[in-house]
């Protein structure tokens, strides 16, 4: 794919949903990968600063990098699709429930502002931290902060309506919807949603100070 090809394909609206579809099938795969990440917490310092060392290579920066212009070109695709949709709708923004529309899909955009002001808040805090004491310490110590404790549970109730709708919409908008295959895939979206509660059980798990017998 030349870089002309790539400037008419997101010149077209379908062009510009599938890229946002692909980006954001690919960021689903990140924090199913994070996600196992931080389930080994509740293995341990040992387990999980291990694991940290193992993943951690000269090309991670590269990989990060690579994880960030995704997550740009998502939110870029995004609000440049919502923005036609506003655009498009002569009695402005639909507020009724009808045509089965779910949670989910209803509350996109305010679940996409939350994740991104809470993924801007979680690099901050872990990112650019102080990683001197180890990755499971740094964790540790940022869950034992109920306001932070509070912000990632957010984050988590977030990432589970949007996810509830985005990842049947990706395989929809690309074209895999077929009377076949759309039950399988509707039930795989709102199973990876429901895992996602992991997320929200980590922080708590922490905070009620249950992981010292784990230290």
């Amino acid at each position: 794919m030349n870089i002309k090809y790539l400037l008419r394909f997101i010149t077209t609206s379908i062009g510009r949903k599938m890229l946002m579809a692909l980006t954001g099938l690919m960021l689903i795969g990140f924090i199913f990968f994070h996600l196992v990440m931080n389930v080994l917490l509740f293995k341990g310092s040992g387990v999980y600063n291990g694991a940290v060392g193992l993943i951690t290579t000269p090309v991670t920066p590269i990989m990060e990098m690579g994880l960030f212009a995704i997550f740009i070109w998502h939110i870029f695709m995004g609000t440049w699709v919502r923005i036609e949709d506003w655009l498009n709708r002569p009695t402005g923004i639909e507020r009724n429930w009808h045509g089965g529309r779910t949670i989910g899909s209803a509350t996109m955009l305010y679940t996409a502002i939350i994740l991104l002001a809470f993924f801007a808040y979680h690099v901050m805090v872990f990112r650019f931290g102080d990683h001197s004491r180890g990755m499971y310490e740094m964790v540790s110590s940022a869950f034992k902060n109920s306001f932070y404790v509070a912000i990632y549970i957010a984050g988590a109730i977030a990432l589970v309506l949007h996810l509830s709708h985005g990842f049947q919409s990706a395989f929809q908008t690309l074209g895999i919807n077929h009377p076949k295959y759309t039950p399988f895939i509707k039930t795989a979206g709102w199973l990876t949603a429901a895992i996602m509660i992991l997320f929200a059980l980590l922080p708590v798990y922490f905070l009620l100070g249950f992981d010292i017998a784990k230290l």
